[in-house]
């Protein structure tokens, strides 16, 4: 004793240094000195404090680790063991808890679990063990630990009871899973999340505040363009009218391609089913695409077979319609360009086209039009305008009300892009 006094005086560890003890009855037996020393707050030495385990039990500890079918899992694991009795003092663990902590093994065993506990958790673990200790109940739990360099880090503790064998809780093997790398993924995920909300309502915003005076602006255009009604125009002045219009719109629908395939992609889409007439509605695109072919002297027709009304979303099923006539039109020939949409019943879902004798799309560039960002002819599509948005957005929505979409064409001789809905009344 004197021997090991003058060691930790002299600022030498004592670790696990076996030690025999007498006890009250006369009875010798081995014990575990473990010595740590305590300063203040300028570094001096003020006191010991030591740990006695009683050298026996350790062993008994380790038999049972040795004994178990899960030996060579405990020693060679990637995840830390490490075994405690029901005061909380680890008297076994692996080569995993050794490397992770930055201590060797005799400066674990001995040592109460709350020592490699993080002061966040601290509080945490004593309740748990306290608990653990009155009812034996084990069940896996969060924490924090911490490494010989102080370092903090995120863990799961998962322990399984020790019983002697007559069935006396002895204390617990616990599996611990370094979760740094989970809780780094989960606050990227969580950072993308926030990223992803913020780019939502900064697109909203911003759709909103574009369309806002793009409304009077193709008002006042169309307007202006028809003959009397603010006046008459010169021809100089109906085309620079006519510009300002044709930009205006394509100005209109590029913010509305790029908030819905933003939508798209975070799968906030939203559809609003309701009862509409057919007819009705193909009255109604017509009536508005009219302005756009009639500038191309383009001739459009509506081939109708199917009248009635259904349950579906008309506002998504017009977006698409008019989709691809824009898309028509800008690779249709003028004066001698002919559109015609088809609409007709084909079983239990309603069957749409659009048809055109434009350039038409070689059969090596079909398979892509619906990628984003994909373009046949990035020349073409300067001339024209366009991002490259517009169909992917045109698969999207026709997924969205239940159908498929696709194409025909031969080049120089048109093309017919097609797609199905299945209307909500049918589902």
């Amino acid at each position: 004793i004197r021997s090991i006094f003058e060691r930790w005086k002299a600022g030498e560890p004592v670790h696990n240094q076996k030690f025999p003890l007498h006890g009250k009855n006369g009875k010798v037996f081995e014990a575990l000195i473990t010595v740590e020393s305590i300063v203040d707050g300028n570094g001096k030495l003020i006191r010991s404090n030591t740990t006695l385990l009683d050298y026996e039990e350790v062993r008994q500890f380790q038999n049972l680790v040795m004994l178990s079918k899960y030996e060579s899992l405990y020693e060679n694991s990637p995840d830390m063991y490490r075994t405690v009795n029901t005061d909380g003092i680890i008297v076994d663990c692996n080569r995993a808890y050794e490397e992770k902590l930055g201590y060797t093994k005799s400066e674990i065993i001995g040592r109460n679990l709350i020592e490699h506990t993080a002061d966040r958790s601290v509080s945490e673990m004593l309740i748990h063990m306290a608990r653990w200790r009155s009812s034996g109940m084990c069940k896996p739990t969060e924490s924090w630990m911490k490494k010989k360099t102080d370092i903090e880090f995120p863990v799961l503790i998962t322990p399984t009871n020790l019983f002697d064998e007559s069935g006396n809780l002895l204390g617990r093997n616990v599996i611990i899973q370094d979760m740094t790398k989970m809780k780094e993924t989960k606050d990227m995920l969580d950072q993308r999340q926030q990223i992803d909300k913020m780019k939502d309502e900064f697109l909203t915003g911003i759709t909103h505040e574009l369309k806002t005076p793009l409304t009077p602006i193709i008002g006042f255009s169309q307007a202006l363009s028809k003959p009397g009604m603010l006046g008459n125009l010169n021809e100089k002045q109906s085309k620079a009218i006519k510009m300002i219009l044709n930009n205006a719109v394509h100005l209109k629908h590029l913010v509305t391609d790029l908030l819905n395939i933003h939508k798209l992609e975070l799968g906030k889409m939203t559809f609003e089913f309701q009862k509409f007439d057919i007819g009705e509605m193909m009255e109604s695109i017509e009536l508005a695409m009219s302005y756009v072919t009639e500038e191309k002297n383009i001739d459009l027709v509506m081939d109708v077979h199917e009248r009635g009304t259904i349950v579906s979303d008309r506002n998504r099923i017009e977006e698409i319609i008019n989709n691809l006539i824009y898309n028509a039109v800008d690779f249709t020939p003028e004066d001698v360009g002919k559109i015609t949409v088809t609409t007709k019943r084909e079983g239990k879902f309603l069957f749409f086209s659009v048809t055109d004798n434009g350039v038409g799309i070689p059969k090596n560039k079909q398979a892509e039009l619906f990628h984003k960002f994909y373009q046949v002819n990035s020349v073409v599509t300067r001339r024209h305008g366009g991002t490259g948005l517009g169909l992917s957005i045109c698969k999207g929505l026709v997924e969205g009300l239940g159908g498929t979409i696709g194409v025909d064409s031969q080049e120089d001789k048109g093309s017919t892009f097609y797609f199905t809905i299945l209307p909500r009344s049918e589902v």
